[in-house]
Parts: structure tokens; C-alpha cells; sequence
């Protein structure tokens, strides 16, 4: 009798532990079934009116059309993302606030001496987005033409050739420092607060040149304001097709600004499912492209972006490191 009443005791424990640890699985599952039932957030770590709050916007435009729950842009911008980033991590893991990120995610921990935040640990990868190299642009009056008379250009000249970008640390920063370190010519990183503010003073003549993404100066481009010298992609790039890369101007350069989108680490994996079914979905429409000049639409699964965000941290830590960045913000 004893035996019996101690067998039913395991047996009821047993059942008792596969219920409870079953329980979260069964909520989640739940959860992402009703998914969405509210308003989304998705969080720009920029101001408004750059690329990234494009394509926040296309993608906000779309799922809500889909799934008739609103969808918010909330700008959060400052000290190089890590505000709105830092707003992310903070918030709950339910699939309501996600986030564009780019390139500033990958540098800012070799950047920064402390983040409120760990880049890895507090994060769900979803999926990427989009991507687009970096070009070097020059006001039409410089006299260089290609990245190979601007090499000619700096060694006959006394002077370092100055330059502006998005910010110290991103990626247009950190291709103009590849081509200075392969080049081996003089330049001087010129700080400005975002690139527009350079990309205007070079068509003011303000500085030579600067080095931006496609798209940020494409307008500016073709209304023969600034000139292009070279771009960073493997081969040439579609959208620019007249561009010659760095590769085949004689410079081992190939960059790319890349869109990812997060949310907070916890994220149930069916919600997480969900939202990458999504990104595909909208990726896939026809014509999507149109709204987003010179920005390349591509997808991935969450570990797919994952180990990207993982190997451009490993890649660009030691150029940050080599260009004496590292811990300097």
C-alpha cells in the first residue's frame, strides 16, 4: 500500500512539473496567435527623414495594411544609436516594440567604454532588411576624379585631404578609414553630426568630399552638385551602374551599410516567427523597391542575422581598434 501511494506520489509530481514547464509554451503559443492585437512600435535610432526612417516607414505602411493594427514610427535618436537602442532593451518582450538597427550596433561596443545595454545578450535578432554600399562623393570642383587621382592627388599635396561622414565610428567613417589604410594617403576625418550636414558642405565647397550611401546623395548626384569617385560594393552596383567600385580601381574595399530589425531579448520564438514571415511578405511585394531608391531589399532568418551581427563585430573591432576609436565615446 505504502509502495502504491508513493508511486502515485512520483507519477502526480511528474505530471505536475510537464504541466507547469508545458504551461509557458502553451502562453506563448497563445500569445502569438492573437498576435497583434494592439499597436506596434517600431523604433528608429535616427531622426526622422533618413534612410532608415524610409524604410521603417514602408515597412509600418505595409504591416498595418496586413494585419489592421497600427503601426508607429517613434524616432529615438543620439549618441550614435544607443539611445533608441537602449530603448529597446528596456522594453517588453512581447513583440509590440522592435527597431530598425544598422551598422552603429556592430561598432558602438568597441566604441564606447560602457553601454547601458549588451549587444548581444539583450537582443532578438528578427531579420534583415535591406542593405547598401557607400560611395565616396566630392564636390565637382575638386580635381580628382576616380579614387586613383585622389591618391595621386593627396601624395602631390602637402595638406590631408579632409572628409566627412555619418559620424565617427560608422559605416562611412570606417570605409573612408579601409580606402586610407589601403591607399596609404593622407585624410582627416572632418565630424559632423549625421551625413547631410556633410554631404551639404561639400556641395558648399566647405570640404572636398565626403563618403555616404547610395541613396543619401543619389538626388544630389544626378543633379550634378557632387561627383562620384568610387563605391564600396563587390561588383557594380545597379542602381549606379556608371559608379567603378574600389575593387576595380585598385583598392581591396568592399562595405556595406546594412538594416536589421531587433526586439528585446525574450521575445517569444512564435511572435519572433511571425515578424520574419512578415519582413519576407512585404520584401516580396512588387514595387517596394520604387519607394526605397538605391537600397538593395534582402531577408534572412533570425540566426542568419544573428551571426552577421556577430562577424561584423568581430571584423570592425580591430579597424576601430587599429584607427584608435576603440574606447574613445
Amino acid at each position: 500500500m505504502t509502495r502504491t501511494l508513493a508511486r502515485r506520489s512520483l507519477i502526480i509530481g511528474a505530471l505536475a512539473t510537464a504541466g507547469s514547464l508545458a504551461l509557458p509554451i502553451a502562453c506563448a503559443q497563445s500569445a502569438a496567435g492573437s498576435y497583434p492585437s494592439k499597436p506596434i512600435k517600431i523604433i528608429v535610432p535616427f531622426a526622422a527623414g533618413g534612410s532608415v526612417d524610409a524604410i521603417a516607414r514602408v515597412l509600418a505602411e505595409r504591416m498595418q495594411d496586413h494585419w489592421k493594427q497600427p503601426v508607429l514610427v517613434e524616432s529615438r535618436p543620439g549618441a550614435s544609436t544607443q539611445i533608441g537602442t537602449a530603448a529597446l532593451a528596456s522594453a517588453p518582450a512581447d513583440g509590440y516594440t522592435v527597431m530598425i538597427a544598422v551598422s552603429n550596433h556592430t561598432t558602438n561596443p568597441a566604441l564606447r567604454k560602457e553601454l547601458p545595454y549588451d549587444t548581444l545578450k539583450d537582443f532578438q535578432p528578427i531579420g534583415l532588411i535591406a542593405r547598401t554600399p557607400i560611395v565616396a562623393y566630392a564636390n565637382p570642383k575638386f580635381p580628382p576624379n576616380t579614387l586613383q587621382e585622389l591618391a595621386e592627388y593627396s601624395k602631390a599635396h602637402p595638406r590631408p585631404v579632409n572628409f566627412g561622414s555619418a559620424g565617427a565610428g560608422s559605416m562611412t567613417h570606417l570605409t573612408a578609414e579601409q580606402f586610407k589604410i589601403e591607399s596609404k594617403i593622407d585624410m582627416q576625418h572632418i565630424v559632423y553630426k549625421g551625413g547631410t550636414p556633410a554631404l551639404m558642405d561639400v556641395i558648399a565647397g566647405h570640404i572636398p568630399m565626403t563618403f555616404a550611401t547610395v541613396g543619401q546623395a543619389l538626388q544630389n548626384y544626378r543633379a550634378g552638385q557632387v561627383k562620384p569617385l568610387g563605391i564600396s560594393s563587390a561588383e557594380r552596383y545597379s542602381s549606379v551602374p556608371d559608379i567603378p567600385t574600389f575593387k576595380e580601381q585598385g583598392f581591396d574595399v568592399v562595405a556595406t551599410e546594412w538594416f536589421g530589425m531587433l526586439a528585446p531579448a525574450g521575445t517569444p520564438r512564435p511572435i519572433v516567427d511571425k515578424l520574419n514571415n512578415e519582413i519576407r511578405r512585404i520584401i516580396a511585394l512588387p514595387g517596394l523597391g520604387d519607394r526605397l531608391t538605391a537600397i538593395e531589399l534582402v531577408s534572412s532568418t533570425p540566426e542568419e542575422l544573428g551571426e552577421f551581427i556577430k562577424s561584423e563585430m568581430d571584423k570592425l573591432s580591430p579597424l576601430v581598434q587599429q584607427i584608435g576609436l576603440a574606447g574613445s565615446q
